[in-house]
């Protein structure tokens, strides 16, 4: 399994996994499902703590603390940085600067950083320990 399907398959509902996985493979739909992150909140609740929505640093310190590395991959936001894995406080960075709800995942269907479109911009760390 690739970084998206892991996400998908551990943290995103288990009704809604099957178009998640479909739509995120494709270019064309991909938008569908990445434009949900602004909206709605698809997440196995149970796997979500919400977090103050703080600086890049402040939330890198808080997910190294969990177990992330260096690199993240980035679901959603910009087209440049979508898809993209990036240093993880750049990930973080970006994702901030960005209005449109995005996915930082930081070890691939265990820890990652959910934030809202903002405003409001709630932010979330989802963890499974398996």
């Amino acid at each position: 399994m690739d970084h998206e399907e892991e996400f998908v398959s551990v943290f995103v509902v288990p009704e809604k996994r099957a178009r998640y996985l479909e739509f995120l493979r494709k270019p064309k739909r991909r938008g569908e499902i990445t434009d949900r992150f602004c909206h709605f909140f698809d997440f196995v609740p149970a796997l979500a703590r919400q977090v103050p929505r703080g600086t890049a640093s402040e939330l890198a310190r808080l997910l190294r603390t969990s177990g992330a590395g260096d690199i993240a991959h980035v679901i959603g936001g910009r087209h440049e940085i979508d898809g993209h894995d990036l240093p993880l406080e750049q990930a973080i960075d970006d994702a901030l600067a960005d209005p449109s709800g995005v996915v930082v995942s930081c070890v691939a269907g265990r820890l990652a950083l959910y934030m809202q479109e903002f405003p409001p911009g709630d932010t979330f760390v989802l963890r499974y320990k398996p």
